[in-house]
């Protein structure tokens, strides 16, 4: 693995470990997504092609294997933004953290989505927006990253 595939790891687990992790910037991570991957790629084919953050990771770092460059703040940022902004998500099966950093819901909203779906499964978009501190906004401009299995 290289270096960064390394540091992108360890980073993942400090992130979901519970470690506070800094404020997002997406406008600095959308810098770094445009510097790194339009170098070799138009930047829609990344946004019209959703995938978990394992997949998204292997991408990355098979990208890195082939030569792409940068800094290894800007490949963080990369994951960052891609883990936000283009990461699937099974909304009955991630865990809090999962689901507060690609639904970008607090804490307590994650605990809530998932106390709630002890009870009774989410069925559908309606459903996750029943939640109390989902924002029924954000949970349209994500639909289609967002599946209930």
């Amino acid at each position: 693995m290289s270096r960064w595939g390394l540091v992108a790891a360890a980073f993942f687990v400090s992130w979901v470990g519970g470690v506070a992790a800094p404020a997002p910037d997406l406008a600095r991570e959308g810098e770094s997504l445009k510097a790194v991957c339009s170098k070799c790629h138009n930047l829609q084919m990344v946004m019209d092609t959703p995938m978990s953050y394992e997949a998204w990771h292997d991408t990355v770092q098979a990208m890195v294997d082939r030569g792409a460059t940068g800094t290894d703040a800007q490949f963080d940022d990369v994951m960052d933004y891609l883990h936000r902004t283009m990461t699937t998500i099974n909304v009955n099966t991630a865990d809090v953290e999962e689901l507060g950093i690609v639904l970008g819901v607090s804490d307590a909203t994650a605990k809530a989505i998932v106390a709630r779906r002890n009870t009774r499964r989410f069925s559908g978009l309606g459903d996750l927006k029943s939640v109390a501190g989902v924002d029924a906004g954000s949970v349209d401009a994500k639909a289609r990253l967002i599946f209930f299995k």
